[in-house]
């Protein structure tokens, strides 16, 4: 009955996530035209801040359920696998649904901004490892850094140019749909993890035998990371299938700042975030992934399908590795 509930979970999940990331689009795009602001500051700002609520809700939760003297070990090991899926599974999948091209006032301002902010939380991974841990201080730094991201976000805004395709909906129409777009995507993120999770930990630990901290640490890099990450995935693939490509790459790259800066910076403040030595290594995946996909974008302005391929199999290719190191074969 327990596995029946489980499933269920996942299907009514995909179903608001769906049905949210669509109501959310529309109404996104349609408050941006009529403030005069761009696509791509509402895909920054406002559309990545209501597609990382599922990470804000299982980090900052984390944390401020972990037990005294622990620390809060998921919160980090979430953003890490979500930024890791978000610019390689996610963007990859959006891309092979419809090439997706890039801003050139991306390249100057949001990728060396997202370049920097992963700098940054490597710099505290391994400068910083006295501890094993960032600590309150090192969370506060984050927090400014995003503070400077929002200020460099409403700067821009009234230099970007507005796209003049959209629909401009009633204004109480388009507040209602986002609301009910971001109660959909959170809703259905929520959902989908309980029950992934769920199903992945009892599998794990029953019958092939790893040991529960393994099982955990492993779902929250794969299918917790992934579970969150959902609202994104649909959002930008509903994004670029309507031709909204700014919306498509400005929420992952938004999203991915968002995660490290305000989630990490979030939880940090509550509990220290531990760093082990697999999360040092997924740290400097994760930088990688990000060089190579912003890389691309910037050298032909687009992310194309063969590129969404290479990234879909670099996912695979990581996903393969985390497994293969849970079951402590590397």
């Amino acid at each position: 009955m327990e596995h029946v509930i489980n499933v269920l979970l996942l299907l009514i999940g995909f179903v608001f996530l769906v049905k949210g990331a669509d109501f959310f689009v529309a109404s996104s795009a349609s408050i941006a035209k009529r403030f005069k602001i761009s696509s791509l500051v509402i895909g920054l700002t406002l559309v990545a801040f209501g597609t990382s609520l599922p990470e804000l809700a299982v980090s900052f939760i984390a944390s401020l359920t972990v037990a005294p003297g622990q620390t809060a070990d998921i919160a980090m090991g979430n953003v890490i696998g979500s930024n890791i899926v978000n610019i390689t599974l996610i963007l990859g999948l959006t891309a092979i649904a419809r090439p997706v091209h890039v801003s050139k006032t991306m390249h100057k301002k949001e990728f060396p901004y997202l370049v920097f902010a992963s700098l940054l939380i490597a710099l505290f991974a391994f400068a910083f490892q006295a501890d094993a841990l960032i600590v309150w201080w090192e969370a506060l730094i984050l927090l400014v850094v995003f503070v400077g991201y929002i200020y460099l976000m409403l700067k821009t805004s009234k230099d970007a140019e507005s796209n003049e395709d959209y629909v401009i909906m009633d204004m109480k129409k388009s507040i209602l749909w986002v609301v009910i777009g971001l109660l959909g995507v959170t809703a259905g993120g929520w959902m989908v993890t309980k029950g992934a999770e769920n199903i992945a930990v009892d599998v794990l630990v029953n019958l092939f035998g790893i040991t529960t901290t393994k099982a955990i640490t492993l779902v929250g890099l794969s299918i917790v990371a992934v579970g969150t990450s959902l609202p994104e995935m649909v959002t930008s693939i509903v994004a670029a299938k309507k031709g909204e490509n700014e919306i498509a790459f400005g929420n992952l790259v938004g999203s991915n700042i968002f995660n490290i800066l305000f989630i990490l910076g979030l939880s940090g403040i509550v509990t220290p975030l531990g760093i082990n030595g697999d999360v040092l290594i997924d740290i400097l995946i994760m930088i990688g992934v990000t060089v190579f996909a912003l890389g691309a974008a910037v050298t032909y302005g687009k992310v194309s399908k063969k590129e969404g391929f290479a990234l879909v199999f670099i996912y695979a290719s990581y996903l393969v590795y985390i497994v293969l190191r849970a079951l402590s074969i590397f």
